[in-house]
């Protein structure tokens, strides 16, 4: 499949250099970390379920995929202020990642990486514990015995669509779960890992990633044979459309697959799917919940696949010229999704949502959290908050 042969259609939003002035990017900062400091409080150590309900969240145990990204909120809120508040808030939650490990909660899926990478191992790179460390490991070797599959070559998934068999599909989500087994094989020098997640990397480009640079959300393979059978979606408009925030794993997923393995093959294919995420990019900057929605609409828009994308393009920065066209456009592009969110997406005085930031959509075609507040909505606001002040700044994942 060629790579690399996607252009902009619209350079011109993309060329002209903006950057969010110093004083708003340092008022958002503030702003965000002053309520999370006071939304901490009230959450007293409980972790967010995976969705708003009418602008709450209903807490509740260490259990689903996102209550990662709750503990990784508290470190990057740690980040921007130096505030130990946030940081002891993280270390209340150690023991529940132990309990998780022990009892195996929710850890037969390809969601590992999300539940320990922004929690676990950055804390670990934090403060250095060696604790850490270990539980990581350990979560490491879990994912790579159980959810990797070495017939297929695969991380598989774990959720159910009536229409497909179970059991044998993957998924752009997948992409950044598996920072966890190149950061173990990093640790361990154990082949097992990177030789899992250099396979899932090429299964999801020859398989999930089309040839307009769009990419499919789910893959399914036979049950029995593991050859690929067809692309579907769950979370999006159709099979056949590009669900936004999917796409977005990949946008920041393969950028920081190359920090890892200098696969010069990684970068035409990054260019080809952030091109075309930037081609139906609506006026707002903050994506609709699909990429076929482009025009005013009154379809959901998703805050986080902005702000996921905003984090892979600015890491995608890090390896490019800065002279060169390409930095230009992603860093311009960053610039402009994290500006649209603070503008549309972050008004505490006018609008009550227990997040930090709102228009987030988990699943418009089951009608899940439409324009609330998700853990992963909040962790990706930090996150790109951190990486825009500083440039420097060590990743989780």
């Amino acid at each position: 499949m060629t790579r690399g042969n996607i252009e902009l259609s619209n350079i011109n939003r993309y060329n002209d250099g903006f950057e969010i002035p110093e004083t708003k990017l340092n008022t958002t900062i503030k702003k965000a970390t002053d309520k999370w400091l006071k939304k901490l409080e009230e959450f007293d150590g409980q972790f967010p379920g995976t969705m708003s309900k009418d602008d709450k969240y209903v807490l509740g145990e260490n259990n689903s995929w996102t209550q990662g990204m709750h503990t990784g909120s508290a470190l990057l809120a740690y980040e921007l202020t130096e505030n130990e508040k946030f940081l002891e808030y993280a270390k209340q939650h150690i023991e529940s990642y132990y309990r998780r490990y022990e009892n195996k909660v929710d850890m037969w899926c390809h969601d590992v990486g999300f539940a320990f990478s922004p929690s676990v191992i950055a804390l670990y790179k934090l403060t250095g514990d060696e604790a850490m460390k270990e539980l990581a490991l350990k979560a490491a070797d879990h994912f790579r015995t159980y959810i990797y599959s070495e017939k297929g070559g695969f991380i598989l998934r774990s959720y159910t669509r009536k229409d497909v068999p179970d059991g044998c599909r993957t998924m752009m989500d997948t992409l950044m779960n598996i920072p966890l087994l190149f950061w173990a094989y990093e640790q361990t020098g154990e082949e097992r890992y990177v030789e899992a997640a250099k396979s899932q990397l090429a299964i999801t480009e020859k398989c999930l990633i089309r040839e307009d640079g769009s990419s499919f959300h789910h893959y399914q393979f036979d049950v029995e044979t593991h050859a690929p059978i067809r692309g579907l979606t769950f979370q999006g408009h159709a099979d056949d459309s590009c669900w936004a925030r999917g796409h977005s794993w990949g946008v920041y997923g393969f950028p920081v697959a190359y920090t890892y393995t200098k696969d010069e093959t990684l970068l035409p294919l990054h260019r080809d799917i952030s091109y075309f995420m930037l081609n139906h990019m609506p006026e707002t900057f903050v994506p609709y919940y699909d990429y076929d929605f482009v025009e005013e609409c009154n379809e959901a828009h998703d805050s986080s696949s902005a702000l996921i994308s905003a984090c892979g393009l600015l890491e995608a920065c890090k390896y490019l010229d800065e002279s060169s066209e390409e930095y230009k456009i992603y860093k311009t592009a960053a610039n402009k999704m994290v500006n649209g969110v603070i503008d549309h997406c972050m008004d505490y005085e006018n609008k009550d949502f227990d997040g930090l930031v709102n228009w987030v959509t988990c699943s418009a075609p089951h009608n899940l959290c439409i324009d609330g507040c998700t853990s992963y909505g909040d962790y990706f606001l930090l996150e790109a908050l951190v990486r825009l002040k500083k440039l420097d700044w060590e990743r989780y994942w």
